[in-house]
């Protein structure tokens, strides 16, 4: 037998005790929708925490191998001694090369427009968790986190496909 059935069963029998524990159960219906909304929320702040940091460690790392390897180059170019028993013209090439590759890498992916779309999404899910811990309704807190999560998605695959 349905739940539906059986709860009109025992209201047309009016079943006091029963449609109390309905009632409660609907309250606890409501705790859990909340409860919910509180664990994606946390989830999400950690995802968002986590990629963060590892599109921050690229954007600035892949950066900071361009400066180095792109001002290593430079001064290979002008140098006559040896490197790695190799021609300095030769190490100069290699390295404009991985400076070519680790850019177009970095451009193409997006490593900083994810960082930043990490970054904002960060922030705006602290924001809604402090709503959410000082007494924000659940819907309202549902609807902002959906929201907040979109805008993810929208920001994270911008300018690709």
């Amino acid at each position: 037998m349905s739940d539906t059935s059986r709860g009109t069963r025992d209201l047309l029998r009016g079943n006091q005790a029963t449609m109390a524990d309905q009632a409660g159960a609907a309250g606890a219906g409501v705790d859990e929708s909340a409860q919910f909304v509180s664990k994606t929320l946390d989830s999400a702040l950690k995802r968002s925490r986590r990629g963060k940091r590892l599109w921050s460690f690229a954007n600035h790392g892949s950066t900071i191998c361009i400066v180095v390897c792109s001002a290593a180059a430079a001064v290979m170019s002008q140098t006559t001694v040896k490197v790695w028993n190799d021609d300095p013209k030769t190490v100069a090439t290699i390295l404009s090369l991985v400076v070519t590759v680790i850019a177009t890498v970095q451009s193409t992916l997006g490593f900083e427009r994810k960082w930043i779309a990490n970054r904002m999404t960060q922030n705006s899910l602290r924001r809604l968790q402090i709503d959410e811990k000082t007494g924000a309704g659940s819907q309202q807190v549902k609807e902002r986190l959906k929201s907040i999560l979109e805008e993810h998605d929208r920001s994270i695959t911008a300018g690709s496909g």
